[in-house]
Order: C-alpha cells, then structure tokens, then sequence
C-alpha cells in the first residue's frame, strides 16, 4: 500500500477521523464556559484499502537514525521507517550535545541517517524518506508518495 507523506503528517497529529459528537459537549477553559454546538467533521470521498505493513527488512548493518525526542522533523523519519518496516537504531541526542552532530555532518541538526556499509551519513527529513523509499535495500520503492499539494489540507494545518 503507498501512502502520502501527507497522511504520514495527518497520521502522527490523529489516529481516526473526526466525526460528528452524539451530544453537545461543554468545557471550561480559564473560568469561561464553552458550548460547542457544533463539531468538526471530515469525510473522504474514497474509500481506503486498509494498512497492509511489508515485510520486516534487516540489513547486517542496521541505519543509524540520530534524533532529537522533540523534533517533529526525526518523528516524521522514524514513522516512515516503522511503516516500511526497516529495523534501524535509534540514538537520541541531548539538547547540549554539540559534538555528535558535528562530527557527523558538520553542524548541529538532526535528524541524521547513516548507512555504515556505505559510509553515507545525510540530513534533512524529506530527503532521508526519500532515499529509502527508492533504495531496493530497504524494500519495494515507492511506499511513500509526495505530498498531494492539496489546499484543504494545507488549510487544515494552518
């Protein structure tokens, strides 16, 4: 099954769709009360095939993925990792940790991804899901489309 890196994005904000609530619902926030009388919906004009993971993928040196545990942009490769299934370390990087990122590409950033076998370090979320996803080595390519460039849901991110 190919996804978007859209649904990928839509996929770590919400688990299901939205669907109108059995009754109204009311909150307090900050001693104000609020009715919601009315809810948010989303529908889908398709239907989708459901999730259908691939097979597990080992190579004899595992990728290394360096990470920060808040950065969204290392979120965003490890979920395009765990779909498509590929075993992978993980090291997360402390905040103070200046030298790591240095020595691997020459300023602090992450994420970082690195092949050992091939001596291939790169940064840059989209770029690394795009290297793995048309690498043969790390299973069938084009799992991972492009974003659609859709204006709803560029509308709904904002």
């Amino acid at each position: 099954m190919k996804l978007g890196l859209t649904t990928l994005l839509l996929a770590a904000v919400s688990v299901g769709a939205f669907a109108p609530a059995a009754k109204e619902a009311v909150s307090v926030c900050h001693g104000y009360q609020h009715s919601s009388a009315t809810t948010l919906s989303m529908s889908s004009a398709t239907e989708t095939a459901p999730f259908v993971q691939g097979p597990r993928i080992i190579r004899d040196e595992l990728p290394i993925v360096y990470v920060y545990d808040h950065c969204p942009f290392c979120v965003r490769v490890r979920l395009a990792l765990g779909i498509m299934n590929v075993k992978h370390n993980v090291n997360f990087l402390g905040n103070d940790d200046i030298p790591t990122p240095t020595k691997l590409c020459g300023k602090k950033i992450a994420p970082i991804f690195e092949i050992p076998e091939d001596d291939f370090i790169m940064t840059e979320s989209l770029d690394i899901i795009e290297k793995v996803d048309q690498d043969e080595r790390f299973g069938a390519s084009g799992q991972i489309l492009p974003a659609t460039g859709r204006a709803d849901i560029k509308a709904w991110q904002k």
